[in-house]
């Protein structure tokens, strides 16, 4: 598997890479990436975001943040790879730096599927059940029904919907719950 590194260039190193991203070899995608970053030369844009996709699916999570801040370093407006960088965040536990990452791509793009779904999703464990339905609701009004995140939130808002702590929350808020003594 260890190739000499002027045998191939970058763009055929990535696209190797590539495949064996598909095919679940995050192990020759690493080496490949790692060979293509060792090369001379610019465009390292596409290595980058590969990269830290290859890292994230090794539950490499700092790597993974370097690697995806680098690619977003070169294209500050690239919303997926932003969303990736949230992610990191997300499958470590960190919620609040994943979900301060996902407003910063709401702030850009208000309809951002992935971004809604785990934001209300964030908002639900911690607790803020009405943000949550509110991400829910944007969702489902503004996507076609075969869309994943569309099922996704559908379940979700179903799931709170049946939460004890949302009826109390609505009666808690309605006008006539705030009389004074």
């Amino acid at each position: 598997m260890f190739l000499d590194k002027e045998l191939l260039d970058r763009p055929e190193l990535v696209a190797l890479a590539r495949v064996d991203f598909e095919k679940e070899r995050f192990d020759q995608a690493l080496i490949r990436l790692k060979q293509a970053l060792a090369l001379e030369g610019e465009n390292l844009s596409e290595v980058w975001a590969l990269l830290g996709a290859t890292y994230a699916r090794l539950r490499l999570w700092g790597k993974a943040r370097q690697a995806l801040n680098s690619f977003l370093e070169i294209h500050p407006n690239a919303l997926n790879e932003r969303f990736q960088l949230g992610m990191t965040y997300f499958d470590a536990g960190e919620d609040a730096q994943a979900f301060k990452i996902w407003q910063q791509i709401l702030e850009r793009e208000k309809m951002h599927p992935p971004a809604l779904y785990y934001s209300a999703l964030v908002s639900a464990r911690q607790g803020e059940l009405r943000g949550a339905l509110q991400y829910c609701e944007i969702v489902l009004n503004g996507v076609e029904q075969d869309n994943l995140f569309f099922r996704r939130s559908k379940e979700l808002a179903e799931q709170l919907g049946k939460d004890p702590r949302l009826s109390e929350l609505a009666e808690s808020q309605s006008p006539g719950a705030h009389k004074s003594h």
